[in-house]
């Protein structure tokens, strides 16, 4: 009664079934990898981890996005700074002062261009970086598209302004391709002008502890994904199924009239 599902156009949609279940399988067990990332720098908790400086390259590849479990790293990198694209982000507060912070693209050879939160200064008046090669030691960030509330974004921006430290908005206003990211600026070798700045306070999540609004997103998809593996399979058997009941309905018929005709 199954012969049928030998047959060309049936090995076909047998295929179709059994490469769509593990990739919908991966995609979940992925998000759910993603999920547990997430999970684990999620709440109000300052991000910083005590772990040796390494050159950043190690923890954001080319073309990779910072995890969740390097948020917090201290990183290194040497450039020269461009400080024909440095830019501001106002509107941030430190100590109960207002001012910005001052964001400098670190030209990089061999790879894209890093962002260096170089600091906070008071106003909105951005001292010039220095020239020349320099080494920067900080902590990675994430862009802050991903966990700065909207009450922490400046909406009154001049020329020169950001409202957030956001690899998908720097793209649009730098000439270069760019690391995911940036660098909130703890050391500099040889050291910054005579103008200081207040280093960038870490990280912290928006809201109130626990899970992260992106946690539950990546579990969301984790669910959804399982449920399209799970819903390939039962689509299958309905055909399937269906398939066999009409052929066996079919069958019993031709019995039935070869009965009536030999009757």
């Amino acid at each position: 009664m199954y012969r049928f599902l030998l047959q060309p156009r049936w090995l076909a949609f047998h295929m179709i079934v059994l490469v769509a279940v593990p990739v919908c399988a991966a995609l979940g067990l992925w998000q759910f990898h993603r999920y547990g990332e997430h999970k684990s720098s999620g709440g109000t908790g300052e991000q910083v981890s005590a772990a040796p400086a390494v050159p950043i390259g190690e923890l954001v590849p080319l073309g990779t996005k910072v995890r969740g479990s390097d948020r917090g790293r201290s990183v290194t990198v040497g450039g020269t700074y461009d400080a024909a694209h440095q830019l501001v982000v106002p509107g941030r507060r430190l100590d109960g002062r207002t001012g910005s912070y001052v964001v400098t693209p670190l030209l990089v050879a061999g790879r894209p261009a890093v962002v260096v939160n170089r600091g906070w200064v008071e106003g909105t008046t951005a001292p010039a970086p220095p020239a020349g090669p320099v080494t920067v030691t900080g902590r990675l960030e994430w862009s802050e598209a991903e966990h700065t509330s909207d009450a922490d974004r400046a909406t009154d921006l001049k020329p020169g302004q950001l409202s957030m430290i956001s690899t998908p908005e720097l793209v649009n206003v730098l000439p270069y391709p760019l690391t995911d990211g940036f660098v909130a600026l703890t050391e500099q070798s040889p050291t910054a002008d005579a103008a200081a700045l207040a280093p960038m306070p870490p990280a912290k999540e928006s809201g109130g502890g626990g899970i992260s609004g992106r946690a539950w997103q990546n579990l969301g998809y984790t669910a959804q994904w399982f449920v399209f593996a799970g819903a390939a399979v039962f689509v299958w058997w309905r055909v399937v199924r269906r398939e066999a009941d009409e052929r066996q309905e079919e069958h019993e018929a031709r019995l039935l009239a070869e009965l009536g005709v030999q009757s």
